[in-house]
């Protein structure tokens, strides 16, 4: 079993903040709330999804060889016709995702909560060689975050059969990671008040790839390495065409 390094997604620490960029950027991030009477201080639930028909500007923050950036350009624009966005890809200027390939590791902010991240800093990660394998599945992963979506298999209704002790035991030996890290990024269900409420989907490319060995029984989740048509589905859900 070997497991390429997961992303975990990066979380800002105000919350607040991060309720007010959303719903700045987009109003129908704001979700209905269960409870009539919350208060005008209190914030409800929310999703990260950009404004409807925005140009989102993209760029790199190191001077990478030109067929590098043409390479993740062209992987980043998979996704573009199941949006309303239009992607801007321009060094120029810091982008509204700023993309950095200079780290070990691989992750983003969810959507808006790039807003929220200093201008110098990148709020997408590449930290993979260009040489392997999952390289391109990686940008897609990334990007997709980058646009809103989430882990697939925190979808609420995926109900993985996980071997819970291996599941803490295998991320904590080959990642380091703390039982909170695994119950974060892995066991946690997403709440249903901010998906987008399709069905579950073991073929998206926001899936972890899940090993039988870190499960119950046999059931297992290979490595996803196209978009699949319900992310595109999804993301016509997010970004409905103006």
């Amino acid at each position: 079993m070997n497991i390429a390094i997961p992303c975990k997604l990066i979380h800002p620490d105000n919350q607040l903040a991060s309720y007010q960029a959303a719903v700045n950027e987009n109003p129908h991030n704001e979700r209905p709330t269960l409870t009539a009477g919350r208060s005008k201080r209190s914030i409800g639930s929310w999703q990260k999804f950009w404004g409807h028909g925005r140009v989102l500007t993209i760029s790199f923050m190191e001077n990478l060889p030109v067929n590098l950036k043409q390479r993740i350009e062209k992987l980043i624009r998979q996704w573009e016709p199941a949006t309303n966005l239009t992607f801007k890809f321009d060094d120029g200027q810091a982008g509204e995702i700023r993309i950095s390939t200079t780290d070990d590791v691989s992750n983003s902010y969810l959507g808006t909560d790039a807003l929220l991240v200093p201008s110098d800093l990148p709020t997408l990660r590449l930290g993979i060689d260009p040489d392997h394998v999952e390289f391109d599945l990686t940008v897609l992963h990334e990007f997709g975050h980058a646009l809103g979506m989430q882990h697939e298999h925190q979808h609420p209704s995926a109900n993985i059969p996980w071997d819970v002790p291996k599941v803490y035991e295998y991320y904590n030996r080959h990642f380091q990671w703390t039982v909170e890290d695994v119950d974060k990024n892995i066991f946690n269900t997403l709440d249903v008040s901010t998906s987008l409420k399709g069905p579950y989907d073991k073929s998206s490319i926001m899936h972890y790839e899940i090993p039988n060995e870190l499960t119950l029984g046999n059931w297992e989740v290979g490595v996803n390495t196209k978009i699949s048509k319900l992310d595109r589905r999804n993301m016509r859900k997010a970004y409905p065409k103006l």
